[in-house]
């Protein structure tokens, strides 16, 4: 949007020569805060703003006097065709809340504003909701929320159409009393955790999956429920004479819509297939049953998944020729890996893609201008950065949630790059605090100059001392948050005088007797073992116990791997924000990373696939695959045996895909490349690194 499609075109314009009384006059006709004051020719001179003529006439200027003295002669001017999110850095760059809007001849055509600009989020926003609204009533399955009180929110049509209400239902407010709907909406918000659960209304079999919404302060606000029915396939497992550990394996594969789907028990042998996954494989069920399935489809890497215990969904690969998305679940009988299903999506593919991406656009957008707007209000980080929904990060963020709520002590723990200053932000930002979030790493800064950066000093107190003084972090920090990182290597002496901090309440800066009370929230965090520290005397037991009141222990992420995929995604979102073009990252690269350790946890990771997209630059690939990543992700030592013939199997599948597709090109390697969905210049590379022959794909 630009500044011609918002600005104000109805405007007066001034002269030099006309009066007080006339220029208060034309404010009166306006809600402007500044006139152009042009020429006879029209061109811009100047610009009189109201509150320059307001103080005038507060001074006893005449009403008869002209305006000349009072008019801005230097005013910053925009142009018709600059965009919104250009002006509006600049008019706060400038600090000003007004300018006229020149044409070519340097003629005033309109005037911007902030509110002109607020004016024209709205309406993007609004066409952006109109759009996503158009998308929520097409959805394929049901989907409706509620608020706090239960009270009916939103639902698209699906959700009429399956449950038999009428068009203007929700408008009623009231949620319809199926009792197992009431339950599944009322655990959401009691548990504040999503849940699936299964029922039958209307004679309808339902999956229901709900699910908590919370506002940008991390509010709960309401429930989201999202109905998939399955009664047809429901009627297929009925119809099916299997024992009850395959009803079970089914009633867990009916979650899923798929193309072509495998079955494997905890052997890893194969127990069931569809017609879809023997059409793409060109295999009868004869041909693969009770095989194990890393001989014979080493591609699908469902071995690499399952001993990880880490569920994949919708990863981008090649098989076959064909681009194929993913998705393999792992099944457990309590705490036992019984089995696991893998589901290949690649009929229509095309369609789906084109869809997705549409959506993510529209996402984009939508959360481009949102982070516009919640800048204006000053808004930090909160929880719905942190990504992981694993067990042990849903704790760690209920915790951080709870203690947001009060004025107590933080001590976050944790190894280097697990994200602890991303909680201490989230736990701010949560947080009732209304000052600053105010950050120090004292293991960065000379301990001789760590305690004049926490307390101040004022004007003469040693040697270089700024003149007037300075303030600390903990006084910047008042009604606000201290983030206090590395706090296990602050100097011990500087130990004792922060421990009276805490206790008292109070401190004074350096060379000052000025007492300061302190209202502050403390955060700090470590990555060293504080009580071993205590132990070789280097940290104060006291301290320790003041800063223990609510410990938050953030784990790595070798032992949350669940969660990788999810942190991979967040990531790739994040690097094209910045300016890559990536669209994912394969199903090898994809299992490759979680049979790594990850010694620099997230850190580490964001830093990989920040080099790994650099790469994928060279030769216009648009996916993150095994040749990108670096050499030290290789699985662990013990498993190479294992690792050598899946690798050996799986090169030879390669090398043969390649070959049937120089075939069908008739050795045209462009065309083959196309066919492949790889660049041209990464098939030479394979053809180079495969010793592929022209004899063996050309007569």
């Amino acid at each position: 949007m630009l500044v011609r499609d918002v600005m104000t075109h109805q405007f007066a314009t001034l002269e030099t020569t006309d009066t007080l009384q006339y220029a208060l006059v034309q404010f009166a006709k306006t809600k402007q805060h500044i006139l152009p004051v042009v020429q006879e020719t029209g061109q811009l001179v100047g610009i009189l703003p109201k509150n320059r003529l307001i103080e005038a006439l507060a001074d006893g200027r005449s009403v008869d006097s002209y305006i000349e003295v009072l008019v801005n002669y230097e005013p910053y001017s925009l142009q018709p065709t600059e965009t919104i999110p250009d002006v509006r850095q600049k008019l706060l760059r400038l600090k000003i809340g007004h300018a006229p809007v020149l044409n070519e001849q340097q003629q005033p055509i309109g005037i911007m504003s902030t509110t002109e600009i607020l004016a024209a989020y709205n309406q993007i926003l609004e066409r952006m909701e109109s759009e996503l609204e158009l998308m929520f009533h097409h959805l394929n399955f049901g989907l409706f929320s509620v608020d706090l009180r239960g009270q009916m929110i939103s639902m698209n049509h699906f959700v009429q159409k399956l449950l038999g209400w009428p068009d203007d239902y929700f408008h009623f407010g009231e949620l319809p009393q199926d009792a197992p709907l009431v339950e599944v909406v009322q655990s959401v918000l009691n548990e504040r955790q999503s849940l699936t659960v299964r029922l039958t209304i209307n004679q309808h079999s339902l999956f229901a999956k709900g699910h908590p919404l919370y506002d940008q302060h991390d509010e709960l606000i309401g429930a989201m429920i999202v109905l998939e029915d399955v009664t047809q396939l429901e009627q297929t497992a009925k119809e099916l004479h299997f024992s009850k550990e395959w009803e079970h394996k089914l009633r867990t594969v009916v979650e899923l819509a798929y193309d072509g789907l495998i079955l494997v028990n905890e052997q890893f042998q194969i127990t069931m297939v569809n017609d879809g996954f023997c059409q793409l494989f060109n295999v009868t069920e004869r041909d693969v049953l009770n095989q194990n399935i890393t001989t014979l489809f080493p591609e699908l890497q469902v071995e690499e998944s399952i001993q990880k215990g880490v569920r994949l969904q919708n990863v981008p690969t090649l098989i076959k020729e064909k681009q194929s998305l993913i998705t393999i679940l792992p099944i457990h009988d309590g705490d036992h890996f019984v089995g696991a299903i893998c589901k290949i999506t690649y009929q229509g593919l095309t369609q789906l893609q084109k869809a997705i991406q549409k959506v993510n656009q529209l996402e984009q957008q939508v959360t481009y201008y949102e982070q516009e707007l919640t800048e204006m209000k000053g808004t930090k980080y909160t929880f719905a950065h942190i990504i992981g929904e694993s067990e042990s990060m849903q704790k760690m963020k209920r915790e951080a949630y709870a203690v947001a709520q009060s004025r107590s002590t933080v001590l976050l723990l944790g190894e280097s790059g697990t994200g602890k200053e991303l909680f201490a932000h989230a736990i701010h930002a949560s947080s009732k605090q209304t000052g600053a979030f105010i950050q120090i790493n004292c293991a960065a800064i000379p301990g001789e100059l760590l305690e004049a950066e926490l307390f101040g000093y004022a004007e003469g107190a040693f040697t270089g001392a700024k003149k007037g003084g300075k303030k600390g972090k903990f006084e910047l920090a008042q009604n606000g948050t201290l983030f206090l990182d590395e706090i296990g290597d602050m100097p011990y002496p500087l130990q004792t005088k922060l421990l009276r901090v805490l206790q008292e309440k109070e401190f004074e800066p350096l060379g000052s007797h000025q007492t300061i009370q302190l209202d502050t929230k403390i955060i700090a965090a470590t990555n060293r073992d504080l009580p071993s520290l205590i132990q070789q005397g280097k940290f104060r037991e006291d301290l320790y116990y003041r800063l223990h009141i609510m410990p938050i222990h953030i784990p790595p992420l070798r032992e949350r791997m669940e969660d990788l995929p999810s942190i991979v995604e967040e990531i790739i979102r994040d690097l094209n924000r910045s300016g890559f073009r990536i669209q994912g990252i394969t199903h090898p690269a994809l299992a490759r990373l979680l049979t790594y350790d990850w010694p620099g946890n997230v850190r580490e990771l964001y830093n990989m696939l920040e080099r790994a997209a650099n790469l994928t630059t060279i030769h216009a690939e648009y996916y993150i695959d095994l040749h990108h990543l670096p050499e030290q992700v290789t699985p662990a030592q013990q498993d190479m045996p294992i690792h050598n013939r899946y690798e050996a199997t799986k090169r030879e599948a390669e090398r043969a895909t390649i070959i049937q597709a120089l075939r069908e090109a008739n050795g045209n390697k462009a065309r083959a490349s196309r066919l492949l969905g790889i660049s041209r210049t990464w098939l030479y590379n394979q053809i180079q690194q495969f010793h592929i022959e022209e004899r063996e794909y050309l007569d």
